[in-house]
């Protein structure tokens, strides 16, 4: 036995998918729980994100809308991941360029990411709290910091090996190529500006999910967040090409550490959980800004309602119709609000989302649109009608 062959990667993933079959029952039990638990959670985060935690009651009751409503905050949180750990991509493209050398892949790991590690701190830096420069002097600053990293780069002997080695491998016919040397330097030196120009998207999603105050101890705050969630995404690849673990537990522990850190990311971030839910409730038409007329057949009278904010207000039939767009649909909860709130941005709609009248789906009858008469063709004089 400690002669044994050890099991390739494909082998090894064979089998730790016989023993997802084999507990299969109790995981899909475990599975179910959890999705339920997180389809409250999304739920109520939403609900609470625009004022009206007294949703939840009643949406608690469409059990049946979950699967749609996690299949739509899972869609988005994906596209959050990925946005997040742009950087995990582009500095694992960076270190792959020397898959020639794997013997040397841990050591360039540690050699590449000294001089991305600085230039993320910078560029964040500069962004939050760094002087106000045009295009042209970021343009500078960069171009200053990359020739100052390559050039302590060529400096260290193993770094300067593996770039001889892996051009040398490129094209066997012609080893000594210094023209295949500068391209391949050229490549590597791309990768690095993308790698720090990467930290930008997931510090345009941290500001942009945030709600509160804009004040300078926020600032900071957001700055550390910020570069925290830039760096910690370089740590999967660190792992992967540093661990001597075979593949399948490299690849499996390199995932792991992605998601852990991408959780981590996005619980810290403030307001970044409901800002994925708010997007996710658009993706699913949870809430839209199309506006119709809707007869309320139940529960409301015309009095109900304040003409300055839900504008003019018919009585049909006894029932009020108005003017509204749902701002949350959920199996037969339905929340509508006035057309003059449809632009309001997910911040306003705590002070703003009062205004909205809760009713169920079943008893808001969608009115057909009447035409314009303005609009409307006019008769000719022979009685013909104009086109």
């Amino acid at each position: 036995m400690l002669n044994a062959t050890p099991l390739t990667f494909q082998q090894t993933l064979k089998k730790n998918l016989k023993r997802v079959a084999t507990y299969w029952a109790p995981l899909s039990v475990v599975f179910a729980g959890f999705g339920t638990l997180l389809g409250f959670y999304t739920l109520s985060t939403y609900a609470t994100s625009i004022g009206r935690p007294d949703l939840m009651a009643a949406a608690l009751e469409a059990k049946s809308a979950l699967i749609p409503w996690l299949a739509a905050v899972m869609g988005m949180l994906s596209v959050y991941l990925l946005i997040l750990l742009s950087t995990t991509v582009l500095f694992g493209l960076t270190v792959s360029l020397f898959n020639d050398i794997p013997s040397q892949q841990h050591k360039l790991t540690g050699v590449l990411l000294v001089p991305i590690l600085v230039g993320i701190v910078g560029l964040l830096w500069q962004n939050f709290k760094g002087p106000d420069l045009d295009d042209w002097g970021k343009l500078i600053w960069m171009l200053i910091w990359l020739a100052g990293s390559l050039l302590v780069l060529l400096l260290i002997p193993t770094f300067r090996v593996a770039v001889d080695t892996s051009a040398t491998m490129a094209s066997l016919r012609n080893p000594r190529s210094w023209s295949l040397r500068c391209w391949f330097m050229l490549m590597v030196a791309l990768l690095l500006v993308a790698t720090v120009i990467g930290a930008v998207f997931p510090a345009s999603l941290i500001l942009q999910a945030y709600t509160g105050e804009d004040t300078p101890e926020a600032l900071s705050r957001l700055m550390v967040i910020s570069m925290f969630a830039a760096t910690i995404a370089l740590l999967p690849v660190v792992v992967f090409y540093v661990s001597k673990a075979d593949l399948f537990k490299r690849l499996s522990l390199g995932l792991l550490i992605m998601l852990v850190s991408a959780g981590v990311v996005i619980a810290i971030s403030p307001g970044s959980p409901a800002a994925i839910v708010y997007s996710a409730a658009l993706m699913m038409e949870a809430r839209t800004s199309v506006e119709a007329r809707y007869m309320l057949t139940k529960d409301y009278a015309t009095e109900d309602f304040d003409t300055t904010i839900w504008g003019n207000v018919e009585t049909v039939r006894g029932k009020p119709e108005v003017s509204a767009f749902p701002l949350f649909s959920f199996g037969d909860v339905l929340l509508l609000c006035p057309t003059s709130l449809v632009k309001t941005s997910r911040k306003e709609w705590p002070q703003h989302s009062a205004y909205c009248v809760l009713t169920q789906a079943s008893s808001a009858i969608r009115r057909p649109k009447k035409s314009d008469p303005a609009a409307a063709p006019t008769p000719g004089v022979d009685g013909s009608t104009d086109h």
